[in-house]
C-alpha cells in the first residue's frame, strides 16, 4: 500500500544527513484546508535527495508524501514514545491555504523578521486577496502592514517558495538543481506556461535531449514531426556539434547529425523534407543564424566569433598609429638586444620582431626549437623603449611559469588573468601576449577580447601543427593563415638539431619518417602488439608490458606521454600497472572516510610521481605540475603559516618539480593524479630527457599530437606500439582541419566592410 497523505513540517531532525543529501523531518496531518486531523500522529519522513534535489525543508511547509508509515516504538527517558516512519516514494511541495499562511510565515526562516503576529495582521487585513498580493509581488500592498524593507522580504520569501516547487517539478523529471535555477531565472512565473508551450526550450538550459524528448513526448503529448520537436532537433545537433569542436555547421552535417536525434532510418525521408520549413522558423525566432557561406551557427558561437574577429580587426586598421617606434629605431633596439645577449637574429626572428612592433595584432608562429621566446624577450625590449607596459599570460599554468621563468616578466594564466585583471590595469599603452595559442578555444579567446580594450595590443605566439584546443574552435589555426593579418612563421631550429630534430620536422610537414626499432637510438619505434590476447596470460611484447620495461630502464629522467587516458596504452592502464610493479608494496597513503567509518585508500602510495590538475596557487602548484610522493604521515600533522596561521592537517609530502617540497591535504586528494603516465595534451610546452610514447589506432591519433609527443624529449624519444597507425596519423591531415569554424570568414568579412585601408606585411 503506498498511502498519500499531505504533512505540515513541525521540526527538522536533520539536513543532509550522512552528507547524502535528502532530510529528515517530522510532519503533522493536515487536510487540503490545514486543519490538524490526528493530533496524536506523528510522522517522521526520511526524505532522500533524490525525491528533494536541492529544495530545503523547512517547518511550516507543506508536503504531499506517499509512502507507507512504519511503526517505530522508541525509548525515551524511560518513556516509550510510537512514531510512524515513512520513506516516501513520491512527495511534493504544497501551497498552504486559508488562514495556514500565517504559521508558513512564523516558521519559515525564508521570512524574515515576520513572527506570527505580523503574519496574523497580514491575514486579517487581506484574508484571501493576500495570495494575489503575494503573487504579482505587490509589496506596496503590504506597506499598510509591514515596512517596506519587510514587505520586500516577505515577497521575495514568497516567489523563493513559488520557484521552490517549480524547480522541484523539473528536478523530478530528470532534470538536476542547476538546469532548474536556470530555468526560473530567466522564465520565473511563467516558468510552467512557458514549458508546456514548447518543452524543448529546456535544451537552451544544459538539460539533454533524452530527457527534453521525453518529457515533451510523454507529458505533453507532443508528435514525432512536430515542428517544435525538430527544430529542438537542430538546435541539439548544434549543441552537439559545438561539443566536437565546430562552431557552425554545413547543412550535410547538420542532417548527418539529426538522423540518430530523431531515430530515424536512412530510408525514412519525411523528416528531412520538413528541415528547411524549420531551418527557415529558427531564423526568424533567433535560434540560429544562417551565415554568408550558408553555414547554420548557433547563436552563442556566431556571438563569440564574431566578437573577436571584430576586436581583430579593430587593431588592423590601425595603421598609422600602431607603429611604436621608426623603423630605424626597431633596428637600434635589435642591435642593442643582440649585444646584450650575445646572439645574432635570423632573418625569420628579426621580421617577426618589426611585424610586432609596427602592428597593433600580430602572429608569430613556429614549431619546437625555432627560437619564439628568444623572439619575444627582442621584442619586449622594442615595447620597453617605446613605453608599452607587457602582459604575458598562457591557457596552463605551467606553460605561464615557463613563460615567466624564460623571459624573466611576470606572467598568469589567461583565467587568472581574466578573474584579477580590472579596467585601471589596462589603462595606458598595453600589449598582452598570449603563449601557446594553439591550444586557446574560441570561449577563452572571447572572454579575453571582451576584457582586452581596443588599444592594447595582441600578440598570440604558439604553433598551429602542435595539438588543437580541447574546447571549441580553432583561434591561432583559422587566424594565422588569413590574408591581411600580420603572422610571421618561424621554421629555422636553433634549439637543438640531430635525428629527433628532423623526424620532427617530417612529421610536422605530413612526411613519415623511417624510424629504426632500435632502443637505444635518439628516436625509435618498437612494433609490439597492442592488445592483450584472449583466453590467456598478457604476453611479455604487448604495449603496455613493453612501455613499462622501457620506463624502468630509467624513471627518474624517463616520461610516458600517452596520446588517451583510457584504452590500450591510456593513461589510467599505464599508472596502474606502473604502480603496482614499482610502488605495490610501498606503503599506501590513507585517508578516514566518514562514509564507510575507517580508514580508506587514496589511490596513491610512498614513491608514487604525482600529476597536478588544477591551478592550486595558493600552494605554489598550476595545473600540470609534476612531483613525486616522498612522505607519508604516520597521523595528520596540523601546518601553519609564517604568522601562525593554521593552513591544515598533512597528510603527506611531495617534492615537486621547481625543487620545493610541500605538504598534501586531503582537500588536495582531488587534484592530484598518479604521474607516471600522462597525457600528450598535459605535456604541452613542458621537456623531459627522455620520453617513452604508446601508439594504438584511435580517434585522438593525429599528426599534430605526434608531432607534439615527439617535441617533448630532449635526449630520446621511443614510440612503442602501431606502427601503420603511426604512420596513417602523419600521412593524414591534422583533425584541426576537420573542425569546422567560421572565424576566418567573420574576419574577411568585417575587415571588407571596414573603410580604412589595411598595410599588407
Amino acid at each position: 500500500m503506498n498511502d498519500v497523505r499531505t504533512l505540515r513540517v513541525s521540526s527538522i531532525r536533520s539536513q543532509n544527513p550522512r552528507g547524502f543529501g535528502g532530510c529528515i523531518f517530522t510532519g503533522i496531518p493536515i487536510d487540503d484546508s490545514g486543519t490538524v486531523q490526528d493530533a496524536s500522529a506523528y510522522y517522521v519522513v526520511r526524505a532522500s535527495s533524490d525525491l528533494l534535489g536541492t529544495t530545503r525543508v523547512q517547518p511550516g511547509q507543506w508536503w504531499r508524501v506517499a509512502g507507507e508509515p512504519v511503526e517505530n516504538v522508541l525509548a525515551v527517558n524511560g518513556y516509550r514514545i510510537t512514531e510512524w516512519q515513512i520513506e516516501p516514494s513520491d512527495m511534493n511541495l504544497a501551497l498552504p491555504s486559508g488562514e495556514h499562511i500565517i504559521t508558513l510565515m512564523a516558521e519559515s526562516a525564508d521570512f524574515q523578521g515576520i513572527g506570527r503576529v505580523k503574519a496574523r495582521r497580514l491575514w486579517e487585513t487581506f484574508n484571501e486577496d493576500l495570495y494575489g498580493i503575494l503573487d504579482q509581488g505587490d509589496f506596496s500592498a503590504l506597506t499598510a502592514v509591514l515596512t517596506e524593507e519587510s514587505a520586500r522580504q516577505v515577497i521575495a520569501a514568497w516567489q523563493l517558495y513559488g520557484d521552490t516547487r517549480t524547480l522541484q517539478w523539473l528536478e523530478r523529471h530528470g532534470f538536476d538543481a542547476a538546469v532548474g535555477r536556470k530555468v526560473v531565472a530567466f522564465f520565473g512565473t511563467e516558468t510552467p506556461d512557458r514549458i508546456e508551450a514548447d518543452p524543448y526550450r529546456l535544451l537552451s538550459f544544459c538539460a539533454t535531449w533524452q530527457q527534453v524528448d521525453a518529457l515533451a513526448r510523454d507529458e505533453f503529448g507532443i508528435a514525432e514531426t512536430d515542428p517544435r520537436r525538430l527544430q529542438g532537433a537542430v538546435e541539439e545537433a548544434l549543441y552537439r556539434l559545438f561539443g566536437a569542436g565546430h562552431t557552425c555547421a554545413r547543412l550535410s552535417m547538420l542532417l548527418d547529425r539529426l538522423a540518430p536525434i530523431l531515430h530515424v532510418s536512412e530510408g525514412n525521408s519525411q523528416w528531412r523534407q520538413l528541415v528547411p520549413d524549420v531551418l527557415a522558423e529558427g531564423l526568424s525566432n533567433g535560434s540560429y543564424i544562417i551565415g554568408t557561406e550558408h553555414d547554420v551557427h548557433p547563436v552563442g558561437p556566431y556571438v563569440m566569433e564574431a566578437t573577436v574577429a571584430r576586436a581583430v580587426v579593430d587593431r588592423l586598421v590601425k595603421v598609422t598609429e600602431a607603429q611604436l617606434l621608426t623603423a630605424g629605431e626597431v633596428e637600434t633596439g635589435i642591435a642593442e638586444y643582440e649585444a646584450s645577449e650575445g646572439i645574432a637574429l635570423n632573418d625569420e626572428q628579426r621580421l617577426a620582431v618589426q611585424t610586432a612592433a609596427a602592428n597593433a595584432f600580430a602572429i608569430i608562429t613556429g614549431g619546437a626549437g625555432v627560437g619564439k621566446t628568444t623572439v619575444l624577450k627582442g621584442l619586449y625590449q622594442i615595447y620597453d623603449r617605446a613605453g608599452v607596459r607587457v602582459v604575458q599570460m598562457a591557457l596552463a599554468g605551467r606553460a605561464a611559469k615557463r613563460m615567466q621563468e624564460a623571459t624573466g616578466r611576470p606572467a598568469s594564466t589567461i583565467a587568472s588573468f581574466l578573474r584579477n585583471t580590472k579596467d585601471e590595469d589596462l589603462a595606458g599603452p598595453v600589449v598582452a601576449v598570449v603563449d601557446e595559442a594553439s591550444m586557446v578555444d574560441i570561449i577563452t579567446m572571447h572572454r579575453l577580447c571582451e576584457l582586452l580594450p581596443p588599444h592594447v595590443r595582441l600578440v598570440l605566439v604558439g604553433d598551429p601543427s602542435q595539438l588543437m584546443p580541447v574546447g571549441p574552435g580553432l583561434v591561432l589555426h583559422a587566424l594565422s593563415r588569413q590574408p591581411g593579418v600580420p603572422s610571421v612563421e618561424l621554421t629555422v631550429v636553433k634549439r637543438y638539431g640531430g635525428e629527433i630534430a628532423e623526424a620532427a620536422a617530417a612529421i610536422r610537414a605530413g612526411i613519415w619518417p623511417e624510424l629504426p626499432a632500435v632502443e637505444s637510438a635518439p628516436i625509435a619505434f618498437i612494433p609490439c602488439a597492442t592488445s592483450a590476447r584472449r583466453g590467456g596470460a598478457e604476453p611479455a611484447d604487448t604495449l603496455a608490458e613493453t612501455v613499462f620495461r622501457l620506463y624502468r630502464q630509467s624513471p627518474d629522467d624517463a616520461q610516458i606521454l600517452s596520446p588517451r587516458r583510457s584504452g590500450a596504452g591510456g593513461v589510467a592502464g599505464l599508472n596502474a600497472l606502473c604502480q603496482e610493479r614499482m610502488a605495490g608494496e610501498a606503503q599506501p597513503l590513507l585517508v578516514w572516510s566518514d562514509q564507510h567509518e575507517s580508514m580508506a585508500g587514496t589511490g596513491f602510495r610512498l614513491g608514487d610521481p604525482l600529476l597536478c590538475t588544477r591551478n592550486l596557487w595558493d600552494w605554489g602548484l598550476q595545473n600540470g605540475s609534476l612531483g613525486r610522493l616522498v612522505q607519508i604521515e604516520a597521523s595528520p600533522r596540523l601546518i601553519t603559516g609564517e604568522n601562525g596561521e593554521e593552513l591544515g592537517l598533512a597528510l603527506a609530502w611531495a617534492e615537486w618539480d621547481d625543487g620545493e617540497r610541500r605538504p598534501i591535504f586531503e582537500s588536495m586528494l582531488d587534484d592530484l593524479e598518479l604521474g607516471y603516465a600522462i597525457t600528450v595534451h598535459k605535456a604541452q610546452g613542458s621537456q623531459w630527457p627522455r620520453v617513452i610514447v604508446p601508439v594504438t589506432g584511435n580517434r585522438l591519433l593525429d599528426r599534430t599530437l605526434l608531432y607534439t609527443a615527439v617535441t617533448r624529449a630532449q635526449r630520446q624519444v621511443i614510440l612503442v606500439g602501431d606502427q601503420a597507425a603511426a604512420r596513417r596519423a602523419v600521412e593524414s591531415l591534422p583533425r584541426s582541419h576537420e573542425r569546422h569554424v567560421a572565424l576566418g570568414s567573420l574576419l574577411r568579412r568585417n575587415l571588407a566592410e571596414r573603410t580604412t585601408p589595411v598595410e599588407k606585411r
